[in-house]
């Protein structure tokens, strides 16, 4: 005879008395009998034992034997499964359709030994991925039973997955950083190939038309401002190794903004950009900062801001410095109406020598992030091409 259809693990089981029926005949122990109690102890301690659930199913779905382990992690008690069923419990579940199908799906062809990892949800709304083992086992005729097995894996699976997320993690910051590397050196050939070939270049020049002085002292001008260029970088990468801890100490922020305004304000590198103050912050709020580098990455932000508002009018391209508070961090913002930052370089802009300018070290934000780092604070960028560009240095707030 075929397997039972879905539909008969649905019907009405007989009375809880038939759960030990097996092939037609009643299984009873006699107290009388020593031996049929020795067998039944060691039954049960073995089913106990076992490392994983266990649940024996027959037709119309009823449950003839289920250990302690596998009623804990279905979550009803074991008089529960025995009384009512497997089918009362499950087949009307429908987010449980995959722990169902695993049952179902051996009964049906009569397989031995099928194993499939699914998620069942508990009565109380847990979720637990499960492991399920099952073999059909046939006695004769119509008479069958199904033995299901089932290892509770979610930790392990949890476990996977924070492994297989930090391996991903771990990829992404490989090649972010190969990323970075690579546009490291090429802003470094960049920036030095430019200056050695107009030094080499007018150099040359200058040989050739030693008997016009004047084109010599023209050709020697463009060399020495190369070599000040290079001279230029080579300070910026003096000044960014020798970024270390300073001495740190309680700083107003009131007295932070106000000093930054004072000190670079009014740029003559950048005619008609203003640096202001968008709202006067609290006298009490303070960071614990050193004084000099705190300083030093405000003029990096802000250099950079006034940079990115050349060419707009008046007015328009003014930089904006203001303070606000959380928890733990004061933040101290400058926000430009610039050009913004395109997309494919905003997780570069940090690393040295980075820079989409003809003529700039690239420096401005590796230094403020630096600074910050070693704050243990932050730098969070939030731009707009076109729209301009909002940086905020996060400064750990001084405590009473």
């Amino acid at each position: 005879m075929p397997p039972p259809s879905r539909k008969s693990l649905l019907e009405p089981k007989t009375s809880p008395s038939e759960v030990w029926q097996e092939s037609g005949k009643q299984c009873v122990v006699s107290d009388n009998d020593p031996n049929a109690l020795i067998r039944e102890s060691v039954v049960e301690n073995v089913l106990e034992s076992m490392p994983a659930g266990l649940m024996i199913v027959g037709k119309e779905g009823r449950v003839f034997q289920v250990n302690a382990l596998l009623a804990a992690i279905l979550g009803f008690s074991r008089d529960t499964l025995l009384e009512q069923g497997w089918s009362v419990l499950f087949i009307d579940h429908p987010e449980n359709n995959d722990f169902n199908d695993a049952i179902l799906d051996v009964i049906q062809e009569g397989r031995v030994r099928q194993s499939r990892e699914v998620w069942y949800a508990r009565p109380d709304g847990q979720r637990f991925f499960l492991k399920i083992t099952s073999s059909f086992l046939r006695f004769g005729g119509d008479d069958w039973r199904l033995v299901v097995l089932v290892e509770d894996m979610t930790e392990f699976r949890q476990m996977h997955q924070r492994e297989k997320a930090a391996l991903e993690e771990k990829r992404l910051a490989e090649q972010q950083r190969a990323d970075s590397l690579n546009n490291l050196a090429l802003s470094i050939a960049h920036q030095i190939r430019n200056p050695i070939m107009t030094i080499g270049g007018f150099a040359g020049l200058a040989a050739k038309h030693t008997d016009k002085p004047e084109k010599v002292a023209e050709y020697l001008r463009s060399v020495m401002e190369s070599a000040q260029r290079l001279e230029r970088m080579a300070a910026a990468v003096r000044e960014y190794v020798s970024i270390t801890p300073g001495t740190f100490q309680r700083l107003g922020v009131q007295d932070l903004l106000r000093e930054t305004v004072r000190r670079v304000g009014n740029n003559a590198a950048h005619p008609g950009r203003v640096l202001q103050i968008a709202r006067s912050p609290s006298p009490d709020w303070a960071i614990f900062a050193d004084p000099g580098l705190a300083a030093l990455a405000l003029d990096a932000v802000v250099e950079n801001a006034f940079e990115a508002s050349d060419g707009m009018s008046p007015g328009d391209g003014n930089v904006i410095i203001e303070a606000r508070e959380t928890a733990d961090m004061i933040e101290v913002r400058v926000t430009d109406a610039g050009r913004g930052i395109p997309e494919q370089d905003l997780s570069f802009v940090r690393d040295p020598f980075f820079t989409t300018k003809a003529v700039g070290a690239g420096m401005g934000l590796a230094v403020a992030q630096r600074v910050m780092t070693l704050h243990g604070g932050d730098l969070k960028i939030t731009t707009s091409p076109g729209n301009g560009t909002r940086v905020g240095l996060f400064f750990p707030r001084a405590r009473d």
